[in-house]
């Protein structure tokens, strides 16, 4: 559980992350990540990537530039385009069902249409 756990990335973070373990008895075939993050990067960056044995970026939700984000399942990605905002923090979820294919989004609590 990481309900209010903080990381921070004092230096340059391009090569700063933090890695967790997690052992799924069975393959993940839905899910939602949610976070918060507050940068002043305007390269590209990623803000969550989950590995398997098979594939270093299975799950990844990328920054490529500040108005837009893109959400990868598998090796493929929807983009989600945002308004460019003023540097504050941002509270990101990214949803994904396997029977359909469908991804979602929402910035800040607001919802971006489904692809």
């Amino acid at each position: 559980d990481l309900y209010r756990k903080v990381f921070v990335f004092r230096k340059d973070p391009s090569d700063a992350y933090v890695v967790l373990r997690a052992r799924l008895e069975q393959p993940l075939h839905n899910f939602t990540v949610c976070l918060r993050s507050y940068t002043d990067l305007s390269r590209p960056h990623s803000l969550f990537s989950y590995a398997t044995k098979a594939q270093d970026n299975e799950i990844l939700l990328f920054k490529p530039k500040p108005e837009e984000y893109r959400f990868y399942v598998g090796g493929k990605f929807v983009t989600f385009r945002v308004p460019e905002g003023r540097r504050d923090w941002e509270h990101v979820c990214a949803s994904w069902e396997s029977a359909t294919g469908i991804a979602e989004f929402w910035l800040n609590g607001k919802p971006w249409p489904r692809k």
